[in-house]
């Protein structure tokens, strides 16, 4: 187990990260939207699958507003730092889980929750 340093990422850099991330996925920009992202992440997430995210989030949280600047929930798996943010869109509050590397800066993982995104899934 790795000690989480928590000096890593500060809680701004998180926030203005994750919240440019999902401004381009808002406004339909795919290459400011991949812009940061790993290697891994690029070849896991081509256009198609970008456009889909894009009316996914659209049609059941509505438009991108903020992301909250509360200290976000943060845990760290084998190298790994998984931040849990509140985002508010305009129709819900969606949990957004940004995974980066310890001392990385790339976006290794991206996650989505909400309830309408979970009724939307099943």
């Amino acid at each position: 187990l790795i000690l989480f340093k928590r000096n890593c990422h500060s809680v701004e850099q998180v926030v203005a990260l994750t919240s440019e991330v999902l401004t381009a996925l808002d406004e339909g920009d795919y290459s400011l939207f991949t812009s940061q992202f790993s290697p891994d992440m690029l070849a896991a997430f081509p256009e198609s699958g970008f456009e889909d995210l894009r009316s996914l989030m659209q049609t059941n949280s509505g438009s991108f507003v903020s992301c909250s600047g509360e200290e976000p929930d943060i845990s760290n798996n084998e190298g790994y730092a998984i931040y849990r943010l509140i985002c508010t869109y305009s129709v819900e509050d969606v949990v957004v889980t940004i995974v980066l590397k310890v001392d990385g800066t790339q976006v290794e993982g991206l996650f989505f929750d909400s309830p309408n995104l979970r009724a939307a899934s099943e």
